[in-house]
């Protein structure tokens, strides 16, 4: 269908440690198979995009992600090299290392880097994070990037023409405080999608990240009834379409129509509902 794209999220669990310089994954047997399963998901749903959460990116698995790009977008998660997060997607076998731009002072990015106005981000560093397909554009943000750029992108006249919508990668134990940042945005900006994907995971053995992770843009109102009738979590909000759990390892995936072709209501002659076949999985 040439007026959707088809997005997954694969909401993982995952284990991380740090030291003052670096964060890193630990690559246990459990993470692996949750990816290799991603792989799978992927090379049988064929969506345009596919998202993993930040902190996941595995470097060993290079060669799966570029196959697996033809024709879509991954953004493969993030790792950190020589101090700095770093996000990697690929895109038609193609890839791309994009230094993050912001940090909390949890991670020790945070000694590496300085604070960027957001006016200049957008600037001179956000061409690194716009991506194309199918005609639409996306821009793709790591965590505290979302936090402090996306309501500037979302307000922007020039930056909306031919957006899709901003995806991020998180993984963060504040995932409220980035959905009341993505509520402020969609009260200004009915039209885009924000997809925000957030890791289940430990830091040295602590719980940190909290999952939760979360779409909004515009829903069909019979859509958003239905999805309630399914069980599927949505919020009263009029742009919230669905949240995952809180402590569950998920997967989402769903068709979400150019805004340009939807009707909220169901009553125009070219009604298309939106979004189609959402799938969520444990």
């Amino acid at each position: 269908m040439n007026n959707y794209l088809s997005v997954c999220m694969f909401q993982l669990s995952i284990q991380c440690d740090c030291d003052s310089q670096n964060e890193y994954l630990i690559e246990t047997e459990d993470v692996l198979t949750q990816i290799e399963k991603a792989f799978s998901f992927i090379s049988t749903h064929k969506p345009d995009i596919a998202l993993f959460p930040e902190m996941t990116y595995v470097e060993k698995f290079k060669q799966q992600y570029i196959e697996l790009s033809k024709n879509r977008i991954i953004v493969a998660g993030s790792h950190y090299k020589n101090g700095i997060n770093i996000t990697v997607v690929f895109q038609d076998g193609k890839m791309y290392e994009i230094p993050k731009a912001y940090a909390s002072g949890a991670e020790p990015m945070a000694r590496k880097i300085t604070f960027v106005n957001p006016e200049e981000f957008i600037a001179y560093e956000l061409g690194e994070h716009e991506f194309w397909i199918n005609g639409k554009k996306i821009y793709i943000l790591n965590c505290m990037e979302y936090y402090h750029a996306a309501y500037y992108i979302a307000r922007n006249p020039e930056l909306q023409k031919d957006l899709f919508g901003i995806l991020a990668i998180c993984s963060n134990s504040n995932t409220h405080v980035f959905e009341e940042e993505t509520v402020c945005i969609h009260n200004h900006n009915e039209s885009i999608y924000t997809f925000v994907l957030n890791a289940i995971s430990t830091y040295q053995g602590h719980p940190y990240g909290d999952g939760q992770s979360y779409i909004y843009g515009p829903i069909s109102i019979h859509e958003k009834d239905w999805l309630v009738d399914e069980g599927i979590n949505s919020k009263k909000n009029v742009c919230h379409i669905l949240s995952l759990e809180k402590s569950t390892a998920q997967t989402v995936y769903g068709k979400f129509v150019f805004h340009e072709s939807l009707s909220r209501f169901g009553r125009s002659d070219k009604y298309l509902n939106n979004p189609r076949d959402i799938t969520i999985l444990n």
